[in-house]
């Protein structure tokens, strides 16, 4: 049994794992994964401030959509 503060991924690495990349939200971060050109799936939440845990647009499994830059 492991005791770590660290991702299952990061122990175990797999080697299927897509590229993931991190967004900066309103004091933390999140990471994601680019599902297609257009939307990302969020991985994981990492942050200090509570509420951003209970906030449902930052949960694991969420999809993002990117927005059109011109």
């Amino acid at each position: 049994m492991l005791y770590t503060i660290l991702p299952e991924e990061m122990i175990f690495p797999n080697e299927q794992s897509k590229e993931q990349e991190s967004i900066e939200i309103d004091g933390g971060f999140l990471i994601v994964e680019k599902t297609n050109e257009t939307e990302y799936k969020v991985v994981r939440l990492v942050s200090s401030n509570p509420s951003h845990y209970l906030n449902e647009n930052y949960a694991p499994g969420r999809l993002i959509q990117l927005k059109p830059q011109f």
